[in-house]
């Protein structure tokens, strides 16, 4: 089976975009109004059994962009997130998502001034 990166990838951007009240972005297109959630990016480790099926233990990065001032905007959006995707089924058209799971969110005030941040880390473990 192969690597199931750019199915999770796809996944996650399908669950997102169905379930936020926000647009979600792999590239912003310039101009685009705020607020918005970008996917990051991925880092992947090798979490194999020594037999058995090929295992990924995945930490994927998710942010959010506002510019609503104080952080309210980002932190009902941070929770959105989490509510879409936390311990849910994750449906892959290629490998399988074993686990889904909000690791951590985090909020901060870009050095701007204006803009906030918000951060979500998903742990994904899949397989193949």
């Amino acid at each position: 089976m192969s690597d199931p990166s750019l199915a999770l990838q796809a996944a996650l951007f399908q669950k997102l975009s169905a379930s936020l009240t926000v647009p979600v972005f792999d590239a912003v297109p310039m101009g685009t109004a705020y607020p918005y959630v970008t996917l990051d990016y991925e880092v992947s480790d090798n979490a194999s059994p020594i037999s058995g099926k090929k295992r990924e233990n995945r930490l994927f990065y998710l942010s959010v962009w506002s510019d609503y001032q104080g952080q309210a905007e980002v932190k009902r959006i941070n929770s959105e997130i989490a509510s879409a995707l936390d311990e849910i089924a994750l449906p892959l058209s290629a490998g399988r998502a074993v686990s889904v799971r909000v690791l951590r969110t985090s909020t901060n005030r870009e050095p701007d001034g204006v803009t906030y941040m918000g951060s979500v880390t998903l742990q994904i473990i899949t397989q193949h």
